[in-house]
Parts: structure tokens; sequence; C-alpha cells
């Protein structure tokens, strides 16, 4: 009987024991599971941070290239009108240079 109660006792102490080192690894992953969490919803929330801003330089990109595109076609206008101009102007120069060569021509013509 003495046995038996001195390999209870030590049993006891055994599971004593085991009872507190589940209790010191419990509240270490306690605190690892919190780290992690906490790790976790920053990731989640520089990701989310990091969408909005690529969400908002999209748009600001989006906008930029419709106002681009809306100043480019005001240059296309005004290059257009330029060029329409330019070509008029080279038509009113050779119609005139044809005048000139006309007037000294009947000069020529007159004085020889």
């Amino acid at each position: 009987m003495v046995k038996e109660r001195t390999d209870w006792e030590k049993y006891r102490e055994r599971l004593l024991k085991q009872v507190q080192d589940f209790e010191k690894m419990k509240s270490a992953f306690a605190e690892e599971k919190a780290a992690f969490d906490a790790e976790k919803k920053s990731e989640e929330w520089g990701r989310e941070g990091l969408k909005s801003k690529l969400r908002a330089a999209e748009e600001l990109l989006s906008k930029e290239r419709a106002e681009w595109k809306e100043v480019c076609k005001k240059d296309n206008q005004r290059m257009y009108a330029a060029r329409s101009k330019i070509t008029d102007l080279e038509a009113q120069i050779a119609t005139l240079k044809g005048k000139v060569e006309e007037v000294e021509a009947d000069k020529d013509r007159v004085e020889g």
C-alpha cells in the first residue's frame, strides 16, 4: 500500500507538472496568437491602404489622360487651322508671283 501511495504521488506530481507546463504553453500560445492577429490586421490594413492609394492614382491618371486628350485635340485643331492658313498664304503668294511675272512681262513688252 505504501508503494502504491508513493507511485500515486509521483503520478500526481507528474500530472501537476504537466498541467503547469500546459498552462505556460497556453499563455505563450495566446501571446503569439495575439501578436499574429495584430500583424495580420496591420497587413490587411496596409493592403487596404495600398489598394485605396492605387485606386486614387488610377482615378487621377484617368482624369489627367482625359485632360491630356482634350489638350491634344485643341492643339490639333490649332495646328490644322495654322496649316490651312499657311496653305492659303502659299497659294496667295503663288498667285501674286504669277501676277508680278505677268506685269513684268507686260512691262518688258511695252518698253521693248
